[in-house]
């Protein structure tokens, strides 16, 4: 006699244990949240707003789990334990749709254990995308650098006064010109 097991279904081939940082556990359900940073400018007297595409939100998963069997509370101490450690970590949900071996946060998560159910609890996790830090690569300007460029914005000044006033500014005028245009008051 066949079983409903039998049927050759493309979803169970790819069906896979799901685990956070190896710390197994079972879904009960799980969805995915993303979508797109929206910005829309509106203008006054217009009645046509604009929609700025600022990028991709970072992905969002609630994952309903739970741990059942008389070695239960191990399960549940190792997933505890993976759910609190510090950075990053890989969640493996059942089906590639959810996330398959994607870097994440953990977020927060609550146990729920029920007297009636012994050997069985139930957890609601959070998890959001690791990603990569912002501006990776920009490294900061060394200290000579940043004073050159400091300096050709003065002499972009004396340029300036020179051809406007019709003489060369002294060092003190540029100076003073300087100190009011990036917002210190001259002593």
């Amino acid at each position: 006699m066949s079983t409903i097991k039998d049927i050759k279904n493309p979803w169970r081939d790819k069906f896979q244990q799901a685990a956070f940082r190896g710390a197994i556990f079972y879904v009960e359900s799980g969805a995915r949240s993303s979508g797109r940073r929206v910005v829309v400018h509106t203008y006054p007297k217009r009645n046509d707003p604009y929609s700025e595409d600022m990028g991709r939100t970072p992905l969002s998963f609630h994952v309903t789990g739970f741990l059942i069997g008389p070695n239960y509370l191990d399960d549940r101490d190792i997933l505890i334990a993976s759910l609190e450690a510090d950075g990053p970590g890989t969640l493996q949900m059942p089906f590639d749709y959810l996330g398959h071996n994607i870097e994440v946060m953990a977020g927060t998560y609550t146990i729920t254990e029920v007297r009636e159910r012994g050997g069985y609890c139930s957890i609601e996790m959070e998890f959001t995308e690791f990603g990569k830090p912002g501006f990776a690569g920009v490294a900061p300007m060394p200290t000579s650098e940043t004073l050159g460029a400091a300096g050709t914005v003065q002499d972009t000044v004396a340029a300036f006064m020179s051809s406007t006033i019709g003489a060369t500014p002294s060092a003190t005028q540029v100076q003073a010109l300087w100190d009011t245009s990036v917002g210190r008051v001259p002593t």
